[in-house]
Order: C-alpha cells, then structure tokens, then sequence
C-alpha cells in the first residue's frame, strides 16, 4: 500500500498536461484537477465526441419524448423550447444515463406545477468509465453546459441545474463559463 501511495504521489509530480477544445477552453491536469492527495491520478478529461454529451429537450407540449438541441440558436428556435419560461438543467451522475426514467420523471413532475423548459443532459458516454475519469469529463461537460445556457441568453435567475453525484461539479464548470 505504501509503495502504491509513493508512486501515485511520484507520478503527481510529473509536469502538467493541456487539451483544448473549440469553443469550450483548454483543460489541464495540474493541481486541484489532478496530481493532489485528493486526486493523485493525472488525467485529462475526454473529448466532447468521446463523451458525446447531449441535450434532451421536454416541455409542457412535449412530457413524453424528448426533442434533441444543440447550442446553435437556430436549433433552439426550432424545438420546443420558450424563453418565457423558466429553464431547469438536470444533469445525471457517475455511471448513470440521460434517458434512464428518473430524469424524465422529474420533468414530468416540473409540468404539473409550472410550465418550464426542461434538459436533462446525456454524458454517458463520459459516465461510464473509471469514477477518476468521469470526475475529469464532467469538466467538458460542464463547458457544454456553459455554452447552451450562454447561447439560450436566459437570465440567471431564470435556469436552475439539479442532478446527481457529478451534478455539483459538473454546475461548478459550467458556472464559472457562464
């Protein structure tokens, strides 16, 4: 155990690593990300076509099949989506997919009160890999979160994000590109 411990504090101490993505930013793994007794494994977060994150769009008009969006305006002026309603972003956790029940159960729920828009966001294929690995994508995924709510041009206090265990973290990233 004590030999693991030494090398992964070793191997912390290899210079740091960067991969930038268009229009999402560059994303190290130096310290906090990686490399620190919290994190001691150095990775990179995945690409957006690796983790190939998507947007599921379900409104009052459309509970019960969702329609795909993009952050391209044209697309979002497309769909369903209305800017005079409040915005709830439900982002599932590790290991976890955007289409499972309990996402569109609460969407669901959301319309029995108020009329909304709500995304459930779709990481999977950023999800379900090695817990280290997916805490790395939900960087990316919290950059593409950033740019649809940027694009969607919604006052802060109008979008909401709830979700699962890589949720906060993923609401942290995309916060901060907001």
């Amino acid at each position: 155990m004590l030999m693991l411990w030494t090398f992964a504090v070793l191997l912390g101490a290899v210079a740091g690593r960067e991969v930038c993505f268009d229009k999402l930013g560059c994303f190290s793994d130096d310290a906090p990300w990686s490399g620190t007794l919290d994190r001691p494994l150095k990775a990179l977060p995945w690409s957006p076509a690796q983790i190939n994150t998507r947007f599921l769009l379900y409104t009052n008009e459309n509970p019960d099949n969702y329609q795909l969006i993009t952050s391209d305006a044209s697309n979002i002026r497309n769909s369903n989506f209305r800017t005079n309603r409040k915005t709830r972003i439900i982002i599932h956790g590790f290991i976890d997919k955007g289409e499972e029940n309990w996402l569109s159960d609460m969407c669901k729920n959301m319309f029995r009160v108020e009329s909304v828009n709500c995304i459930c966001v779709d990481w999977k294929g950023g999800s379900r890999t090695t817990y280290t690995q997916a805490t790395q994508n939900v960087r990316v995924v919290g950059a593409e979160v950033a740019l649809l709510v940027n694009v969607l041009q919604r006052p802060a206090h109008t979008v909401s994000m709830l979700g699962g265990c890589c949720c906060v973290t993923t609401k942290s990233h995309c916060c901060n590109k907001v």
